[in-house]
């Protein structure tokens, strides 16, 4: 995208990337919030269990990480993508407004088993009932 006699915009892309060990490292910008964060598996996740938390998420802040959050493994039910694998995740803090929620999908998968997932991290507003 460029602006007419300016330099182009360069448009900063939300991403998470997850190494071979299941572990990694993903940032977030919004226009009121930039973090960068971590995602460590979680020792206690039940795969049998759709309420434990399959990684812990941890911000990255000026005194270091500290854990703020955390994700769950997902399945797309329908479409094109079904039976891919995603990330739905929140993170907390109390310089928030609210706790953001977050999901990661995947752009590029894993060759081989030494190397990097990448996924697009997203915002979506969330869903309003009908009233």
């Amino acid at each position: 995208m460029t602006r007419q006699g300016k330099e182009p915009v360069i448009m900063k892309t939300n991403r998470l990337i997850i190494g071979a060990d299941g572990n990694g490292e993903g940032n977030y910008t919004s226009l009121r919030q930039s973090i960068t964060f971590l995602f460590e598996k979680n020792p206690d996740h039940k795969a049998t269990d759709s309420n434990s938390p399959s990684h812990l998420v941890h911000l990255k802040g000026n005194g270091g990480a500290f854990e703020a959050g955390a994700a769950w493994t997902k399945t797309v039910q329908e479409g094109p993508n079904r039976g891919a694998k995603f990330f739905s995740f929140s993170v907390d803090d109390p310089s928030f407004d609210t706790p953001l929620n977050l999901t990661a999908f995947v752009l590029v998968k894993a060759k081989d088993k030494d190397d990097c997932t990448e996924y697009e991290v997203v915002w979506r507003r969330p869903r309003r009932d009908a009233a």
